[in-house]
């Protein structure tokens, strides 16, 4: 792929069979809710793994993949952790439980460190937030479909909270879109995720006023005919925006999710 700051790199994205969970109106335990997102990680983990083995500085892993889409608030909430602005500088492959109880990110930033590879992952951000507030949801929390990054020492080095929800009445929408970049030695990187793509902000934003060379883009998408089949509207976007797009879908046939090609 060319880019600004050297003339090529090499980059993976995975297509995702997602072992979804069982349907429930009641929320499972935060143990079980960990032990089906460690089987969809054990998937994941090797996909990493043969990806770093190849040359590969960085990977996409889809939207949804850790645990799946059908859920209401309550029963995603054990599913959630608590994902911290990078600002903190934190790896928490190091560190697991300075923010709380946070196995997925830790194990994910190992994977990442243990490799030597960027790794990005999508999973639920929990927020707690003053009930007294107008908009602060009933539970106490706002919930948000989140992508993290992780550089090659797992350090954690982008979070990005989806703004355009589809069908998503888990998760709240952010105050604003977020504008989320980071800078490797290998180009300059921007993140949405799915629905994003079809909306100015934060999609031609990014492009247009932060000079990204890549966006990463997780999606669990549903191919539609005529014209939002995930192959040639993704492929369309990049080549009019003139940058990569590293497109990482789910793969759920039943669904008209076929991957990415």
């Amino acid at each position: 792929m060319k880019v600004g700051t050297q003339d090529s790199f090499m980059a993976a994205v995975y297509e995702h069979a997602v072992i979804l969970p069982n349907r429930t109106k009641t929320p499972v335990s935060q143990e079980d809710a960990l032990n089906l997102m460690n089987k969809n990680i054990d998937i994941l983990e090797r996909a990493i793994k043969q990806a770093a083995e190849q040359g590969a500085r960085i990977i996409v892993t889809p939207e949804d993949a850790l645990y799946g889409w059908e859920f209401t608030r309550e029963t995603v909430f054990p599913y959630l952790e608590d994902i911290p602005d990078p600002q903190v500088n934190w790896i928490p492959c190091q560190d697991s439980h300075r923010f709380g109880h946070t196995p997925v990110q830790a194990r994910l930033s190992c994977l990442a460190k243990n490799n030597s590879i960027y790794v990005l992952a999508n999973l639920g951000d929990k927020k707690p937030c003053n009930s007294r507030h107008s908009a602060c949801p009933p539970n106490g929390y706002f919930q948000y479909n989140t992508n993290v990054v992780y550089n090659p020492e797992g350090k954690l080095v982008a979070r990005y909270h989806k703004y355009h929800l589809y069908s998503e009445p888990q998760f709240d929408v952010p105050e604003k879109p977020e504008l989320v970049t980071f800078n490797t030695t290998f180009g300059r990187f921007g993140i949405f995720t799915c629905f994003d793509i079809l909306f100015y902000d934060p999609a031609v934003t990014l492009v247009k006023d932060f000079h990204v060379d890549t966006i990463l883009f997780p999606t669990a998408w549903m191919n539609v005919l005529p014209l939002l089949t995930a192959i040639e509207f993704h492929s369309a976007w990049a080549m009019g925006m003139g940058v990569n797009l590293l497109a990482a879908n789910i793969h759920r046939v039943s669904l008209n999710m076929t991957g990415n090609s």
